[in-house]
Parts: C-alpha cells; sequence; structure tokens
C-alpha cells in the first residue's frame, strides 16, 4: 500500500550541510540549498510514530512497537512543485555560461577518442583512461548565476531528444533578466520572486539568514559579544515537497485524510503535511520509453542525491564499468559507462534518535548529475519501465538508514547522442545563437 504526501514548509527550512558549528562569535550555521531525502524519510516516520502512539495510548511519543514498524516504512521523494508544476534540479550534462548580458547554454556529450587522441583517466592513479570518453561541449567558465531547477515537462523533452533548440533561448532570457535584479539573501522582509507556471527554469531558493545572540546555560541570560549567524531556506509560496510512503512492508495502519503540522528540518522549523493523490510524475512518459526503446546510448539523471559504495561510481558497475542496477534482477541488460557529469560531493548527517547522537557524515552524489552508458546487451526500456524515479543506490554497508529506503538515488532514464561532436568541430545546435 502506498501514500503520498504535500510537505508544504511554513518557515524557513534549516538544512545543515555538515560543517562543525558551534555558538562561537561570528559563527554561521550554513544551510544546503536542497532538502535532503534524509530529512523527508525521517520526519515522516517521526510523524507516523507519533500519530500510532496516540492511538496506543503512550505517553512517549515512542515506543518500541511504533519504533519498529515506522524504521519499515519505505519514502521516495522528495520531488518539488512550484504552481503545481513538478521540477527537477538541473542535470550536469547542461553547461551555463555568461555571453555578455546574457546566459547561454551547451550540452555536455563524451567524445569517443580518435586516432592518436587519449585520456588521462579519472584519479591521480589514472583509472579507466582505456574506458572512458572525454567530455566536449563546454565551452568557457560556467555562469554563476545558473538555474536550479528544470520543469519536469522540459526534463522530458532533454532526457528523450538530448538537443537543444531555440526554444531554449526565450526562456532563458527572460529567467536571466528576473535574476539580475533579485537580491542573493533574503532579509528585511523581502521575498522569492513569482516566475509564471510556464517557466521551465527556477533560481536556487534563496536563504534567511539570522543572527543570535548565546545564551549561558546556567544564568539563561545572554552572553556579551557571543554573536552568531543561522541560515535557512525559503521557499516561495507556492512551492512544496511531493513524497510516497510505501506501507507495504509495514503494519502500519495509516491515519485517515492525514493533515498535520510537524516540525521540519533544524531548529524545530514547522510545515503542513497533508496526503494527496499520486501525480503523473512518478510513471514514465511515454515519449521517454518510445526513445530508449532499442536505444544504443542513454543517460542515467539522479533526480535525489545517491549512494555509491565507490564514492562517485555506482557500485553495481565492475572493474570493466560493466553492469546493472542491482534492483533489475535477472533482466538480460548490461551497461558499460562512458561518461559521468558529477560534482563535488554532498555531505549528508542526520540525528539518530536510537543512540541519540548524530549520524556521521556520508559522502553522497548529488542530485542531478549524469551518467552516460552504452548499451551492451538487452533493451533499456526496461530499465524506464522497472526503474523510473527508482533508486539505483547501492545498499547501505551500514545499520542506520540513508539507503534507497529513504528516497536516496531516483534514477530518470534519457538518450544521448554519441555523434554530437565529431574531430575537433564543434556541431553548433542553436544556429541563430
Amino acid at each position: 500500500m502506498k501514500r503520498w504526501l504535500k510537505i508544504r514548509p511554513l518557515e524557513p527550512v534549516m538544512l545543515r550541510d555538515g560543517r562543525p558549528f558551534e555558538a562561537n562569535p561570528g559563527a554561521k550555521a550554513h544551510s544546503m540549498s536542497e532538502v535532503p531525502p534524509s530529512v523527508v524519510a525521517g520526519t515522516l516516520r517521526t510523524l507516523l510514530g507519533k500519530k500510532l502512539a496516540e492511538e496506543h495510548g503512550h505517553t512517549t511519543a515512542f515506543g518500541e512497537k511504533e519504533k519498529l514498524e515506522v524504521a519499515k516504512l519505505a519514502v521516495r521523494g522528495p520531488l518539488l512543485h512550484y504552481k503545481e508544476q513538478p521540477y527537477f534540479p538541473v542535470p550536469r550534462d547542461l553547461h551555463f555560461r555568461q555571453a555578455g548580458n546574457r546566459l547561454e547554454v551547451d550540452r555536455i556529450v563524451p567524445r569517443k577518442p580518435g586516432e592518436g587522441e587519449g585520456f588521462l583517466g579519472t584519479g591521480r592513479s589514472g583509472w579507466h583512461g582505456d574506458r572512458l570518453w572525454p567530455a566536449a561541449g563546454a565551452s568557457g567558465k560556467g555562469a554563476a548565476a545558473a538555474p536550479q531547477y528544470l520543469s519536469a515537462e522540459w526534463m522530458i523533452d532533454w532526457l528523450g531528444t538530448h538537443a537543444l533548440t531555440e526554444d531554449w533561448m526565450k526562456p532563458l532570457d527572460n529567467w536571466y533578466a528576473d535574476e539580475t535584479r533579485l537580491p542573493e539573501n533574503v532579509q528585511g522582509g523581502l521575498t522569492y520572486v513569482k516566475e509564471a507556471a510556464s517557466e521551465p527554469f527556477l533560481r536556487a531558493f534563496p536563504r534567511d539568514v539570522r543572527t543570535h545572540v548565546a545564551i549561558d546555560k546556567a544564568s539563561h541570560t545572554a552572553m556579551e559579544g557571543i554573536l552568531f549567524d543561522t541560515e535557512a531556506l525559503v521557499f516561495p509560496e507556492d512551492a512544496y515537497l511531493l513524497a510516497e510512503a510505501d506501507l507495504s512492508e509495514s503494519n502500519i495502519a495509516w491515519p485517515k485524510g492525514l493533515s498535520a503540522i510537524h516540525s521540519f528540518g533544524g531548529k524545530r522549523r514547522l510545515a503542513h503535511f497533508s496526503e494527496t493523490e499520486a501525480g503523473e510524475v512518478w510513471s514514465c512518459p511515454d515519449s521517454i520509453l518510445q526513445a530508449l526503446d532499442g536505444a544504443c546510448y542513454i543517460r542515467m539523471v539522479l533526480a535525489t542525491p545517491a549512494y555509491f559504495t565507490k564514492g562517485w561510481l555506482p557500485g553495481w558497475l565492475d572493474s570493466d564499468l560493466r553492469g546493472k542496477p542491482e534492483a533489475m534482477g535477472e533482466e538480460d541488460i548490461v551497461l558499460e559507462l562512458k561518461w559521468a557529469c558529477v560534482p563535488r560531493w554532498q555531505p549528508i548527517s542526520g540525528w539518530s534518535y536510537g543512540k541519540r547522537e548524530e549520524k556521521a557524515i556520508r559522502r553522497m552524489v548529488p542530485a542531478g548529475s549524469v551518467y552516460f552508458f552504452k548499451v551492451e546487451r538487452g533493451n533499456p526500456r526496461l530499465l524506464a519501465e522497472k526503474l523510473w524515479l527508482q533508486s539505483v543506490s547501492d545498499r547501505n554497508r551500514r545499520t542506520a538508514m540513508l539507503d534507497r529506503n529513504d528516497g536516496f538515488g531516483l534514477a530518470l532514464w534519457g538518450v544521448w547522442d554519441e555523434k554530437a561532436y565529431s574531430g575537433d568541430e564543434r556541431n553548433q545546435e542553436v544556429e541563430s545563437r
């Protein structure tokens, strides 16, 4: 049995990024730019545990029985919605660059080395130099101000065609014109710009920066000269997160007509949780299935951060960079990795209610990372049919969560054009640019 929830933050959400922080003079608690899946999964389990405890007449928030049951709850998400439209993190094979007073975009595509060409490999040891194809297409330094989210409609088109057209330029110009008029932080009551519902691009959400004074624990009075800042993510009024809860492995009795206000993120900031219907975003579009049917070159784009046992490299790939996601089971399909667009690792931590201590920081592959594969055997259509917005993360080697049951590693699938760049000449994709 599955249930779907809207999570609408009522206050700025504090999402610590793993950097050490204490209430020292001049210190600042930095916040991440997106809500990690573990925050959503942990909050949902806590909320349901409290509801169960109320029904069982417990005076404490959690009984042992509730702990065991809510731990079995599998969560997918979160997926951002703005003005009732779903959005995904911008895929990293889109390269935005400054061109005078406008923003332009290129696509990054692996290119098979020609005769006399080579690749030095990855890491200090030059790993996989004979396997990976170096990428082409990124010209110039990336723009400091670039979109953070891409609408589902445009993402589906990008996954299915892997082509940039003139249609991209006007919305990008409109977005950049609005971006240059926005402040960097939200202070003094400033709010997020209200883009039109049809806009394909969204900027990163602004930050709410607040100054605090440290409190003496003994006297409960302010400590002179010890000021510090905290940072929190401000959601627009029309934005919310969508998550799926799978109760098939637990015996939880889902609260009928769930609607509750509960703490979300750090400092007990509040959000409203309400049950909703499943959206179309969870199902793979027919256009993607048709594009993948019999395709030789495919992409895997992470919609949420992923945990891989080999760092940036999925553990289900062998030493020759071949394999398939574990969830494909006995399906006869083999992929070979040709390139990956992966930014620096994302720190994810949390709080263990069982041990009453902080969880160890984990290095996750950020959402928006793109993996380029060549299909060695099988029909890649099966991947989208079985693993659209399903987890491709490796199994967690620890007893704690932070793995596929928490919503990490949700994948989108698409195709890529291996002939986009030939030799040293760039294939100009927008002729009238």
